[in-house]
């Protein structure tokens, strides 16, 4: 009987290391040679890290899609992607007025052309202030080229929220340059009082 068990674990071993050699090598998994074999666990922490980062460039996206509608005083565009708290004014169409040209504006294409936005460092989280909502900072950088030739830069912190599943922006503050001293200037302008 004793040999009998140990003919067939015999042969079972033999079974498993010649199916083991068969569907996979050092670095692969049978079906892709040379690729090694996800376990449920490595696939799902891809899957996450994936998502998040397809999030954070929907977020940096949004950021810098704001900015620029800025610049074109487009305020459809921009009040589009402000949350009810972070608008000017009580409604939507005061918004839009509040992006409106002025008679010594430059026109959207050239206040464009002349235009280059940023996103600048990583965001940081930021705790709700005011009637702003904990959310995301991001820094904006805008850099623009003068009639002289000479390139200016600005800088605005955006608190960036999630509503419904979309980022949008629910505070815009200039990153002032002794705030650049900071260990974060994003959230120091973020958190200003005023």
């Amino acid at each position: 009987m004793n040999r009998r068990i140990a003919a067939v674990t015999a042969a079972a071993t033999a079974v498993l290391v010649v199916a083991g050699c068969s569907s996979s090598s050092k670095d692969g998994d049978g079906d892709k040679p040379g690729k090694k074999q996800e376990s449920a666990a490595e696939r799902q922490a891809r899957e996450y890290r994936e998502a998040a980062e397809k999030d954070r460039q929907a977020m940096l996206d949004a950021a810098v899609r704001f900015r620029k509608a800025e610049i074109a005083h487009d305020g459809r565009a921009a009040c589009a992607l402000k949350t009810a708290e972070g608008r000017f004014g009580d409604s939507l169409e005061k918004c839009v007025d509040f992006y409106k040209p002025s008679k010594n504006d430059k026109s959207a294409d050239e206040e464009l052309a002349r235009a280059t936005v940023t996103v600048t460092g990583d965001p940081v989280d930021v705790p709700a202030i005011g009637n702003h909502l904990a959310g995301k900072g991001v820094m904006v950088t805008t850099q623009t080229t003068g009639d002289d030739g000479r390139v200016n830069a600005m800088r605005d912190a955006l608190r960036m929220v999630k509503v419904s599943g979309q980022w949008m922006v629910d505070q815009d503050k200039e990153v002032l340059d002794s705030e650049m001293k900071n260990s974060s200037p994003v959230f120091s302008a973020l958190m200003r009082s005023h």
